[in-house]
């Protein structure tokens, strides 16, 4: 038998009446932010963050989302760390590392480096080090810090952005038409519950644009030429537009 359609209000303190929260289970699936910090008494740090995303390509802008800790009563590691030194790594998360990313979860007290069986590779920029497995590693100084008040302690949420200074990609896992190669690496991405997914299939979309979009189109792509190209034309049609 069916389940009966839902809607609840949770500004009025309503929930689904189901046995587990569902929102999470609904802006899925969430890549992951595998981040690792220093703190300022030099401890190296490691943790996931499912509230991961990029802000922006141009420049490249990155951000993760720490909620309070329940276990130590203040914001995560992470968070914490970010804010004192200004600098954090983000390194991709794979199927292949699922269990070293899990692991890396616990919060504790110590480097999670080694409790996640996982190497430290040095960064060039920052000092922070990055996960020597990963395929993908940007190194990263912070932008801003936002706080979201939430409803419970634990609800308070840090926003931390940052800007991309250093990008490392190992050569394995770029094609021979210079792509990156999504199904190789496999990245783990956050569902709700306990579930997780990892990409094992891709397709192409090409999104429509209006006859006169002269610019759109190349900046979607990724093409690099074509971005440059679309900028020609935006800078071109604007100086004579000034005339």
């Amino acid at each position: 038998m069916a389940h009966s359609d839902l809607f609840y209000e949770p500004p009025k303190g309503e929930t689904s009446g189901l046995p587990h929260d569902p929102f999470k289970s609904f802006v899925i699936p969430r890549p992951i932010g595998w981040i690792s910090t220093t703190s300022k008494d030099g401890q190296d740090n490691l943790g996931p963050f499912s509230q991961f995303n990029n802000v922006s390509f141009d420049p490249p802008t990155i951000l993760f989302i720490g909620h309070q800790s329940a276990y130590k009563r203040r914001s995560k590691d992470s968070v914490v760390n970010a804010s004192d030194t200004g600098e954090f790594v983000w390194n991709m998360a794979t199927y292949d590392l699922r269990d070293a990313v899990n692991a890396s979860s616990l919060e504790s007290w110590d480097d999670e480096f080694p409790i996640a069986n996982v190497s430290k590779a040095p960064s060039r920029i920052v000092k922070p080090p990055r996960v020597a497995e990963s395929p993908v590693s940007f190194e990263c100084k912070v932008h801003s810090i936002v706080r979201v008040a939430g409803d419970t302690f634990v609800g308070n949420s840090d926003i931390v952005i940052g800007r991309v200074v250093g990008i490392h990609v190992k050569g394995e896992y770029i094609t021979p038409d210079g792509l990156f190669d999504v199904l190789k690496a496999a990245p783990l991405a956050r569902l709700g519950y306990n579930q997780y997914t990892a990409i094992n299939n891709v397709f192409d979309m090409r999104m429509p644009m209006m006859p006169d979009d002269k610019y759109s189109a190349g900046v979607l792509g990724g093409s690099i030429k074509d971005v440059h190209e679309a900028e020609e034309v935006y800078q071109r049609d604007k100086a004579e537009g000034a005339k």
